[in-house]
């Protein structure tokens, strides 16, 4: 039996770091949002090889360095299921974009093994599993929009997120989240998004009132490495958009637009001043049960 599952990319509408921990990481608030930009696992029972990772994009590893094929091997090494496993990655979500490529794609693996191997594991212990590979994978599982808090693990789901188009626009530099916080931990911050403001316009439904708190503290970091972030912010505004913010540590822009041909408009106009901008439209997500995208 084949088990073919979606991982999908999330957004940040909101990002805040309230303090650094005594572990070295930070404390965080955010405000959490998966899209319609998604990846695809496909997972094969096997007798050839116990674990096999095969991937067309020749930049991701397909060892013990990919976050799929640890979380595989934890879940055999744990549960000890028979057979063998082959999985087949399809990469759509940019790397190292700030869009929790890496992170969406090991949730997927761990809902695939529950599912194929007849597991059983709840949500929650998909989670607890889940965290020992990165502080957004538990998001990843629970998906559609929630506020993160601590490193990010600590999650309260909010309504589900309106529809509406959105843009994700990816400049070709790759920005390591590590550095992007070193950098932020040596400079003074004085404006913080308006993350109740978001979770308000969440609520009443209101595309306008969620756009009007966007913010993300991480974003004058991450320009300084890569100036696009702002260009691409501003050609978005200058073309309609509702809203535009930095997703995660970047250098990913997205931008809100209230329906799609504007915002097809919008990426046609944007891909001809920018060819070097790789530009998706797609939109909010707004299921938030586990194990929908099977």
């Amino acid at each position: 039996m084949d088990i073919t599952v979606k991982a999908r990319a999330k957004i940040n509408l909101a990002l805040d770091v309230i303090g650094k921990r005594d572990d070295g990481y930070h404390d965080l608030r955010m405000i959490m949002q998966t899209v319609y930009l998604h990846d695809q696992l496909v997972l094969k029972r096997v007798d050839k090889y116990p674990l096999k990772l095969v991937c067309g994009t020749s930049s991701l590893p397909v060892d013990e360095r990919n976050l799929v094929y640890r979380a595989a091997l934890y879940m055999r090494d744990r549960f000890k299921p028979p057979g063998g496993l082959f999985i087949a990655l399809r990469k759509r979500i940019p790397i190292s974009a700030g869009l929790a490529g890496g992170s969406s794609d090991c949730a997927a693996t761990l809902l695939g093994i529950n599912r194929m191997y007849n597991l059983g594991l709840s949500l929650n212990e998909l989670m607890e599993i889940g965290l020992k590979f990165g502080a957004d994978v538990p998001f990843c599982l629970l998906g559609g929009t929630a506020l993160a808090e601590g490193k990010g693990e600590i999650l309260t789901p909010l309504p589900s997120h309106p529809s509406v188009s959105v843009i994700i626009g990816k400049p070709p530099v790759s920005i390591s989240t590590a550095a992007v916080f070193k950098a932020f931990d040596s400079v003074k911050h004085t404006k913080n998004p308006n993350i109740d403001r978001v979770i308000s316009g969440i609520k009443k439904k209101d595309i306008v009132g969620i756009a009007s708190g966007f913010g993300n503290v991480l974003e004058d970091v991450s320009v300084d490495i890569c100036p696009d972030i702002v260009n691409l912010k501003n050609m978005y505004m200058d073309r309609g958009a509702i809203g535009a913010l930095m997703s995660g540590s970047g250098p990913s822009v997205f931008a809100y637009f209230s329906d799609q041909r504007q915002a097809w408009a919008a990426m046609k106009n944007v891909g001809l001043l920018m060819p070097h901008i790789t530009q998706f439209l797609t939109g909010t997500f707004n299921d938030t049960k586990p194990g929908s995208d099977f």
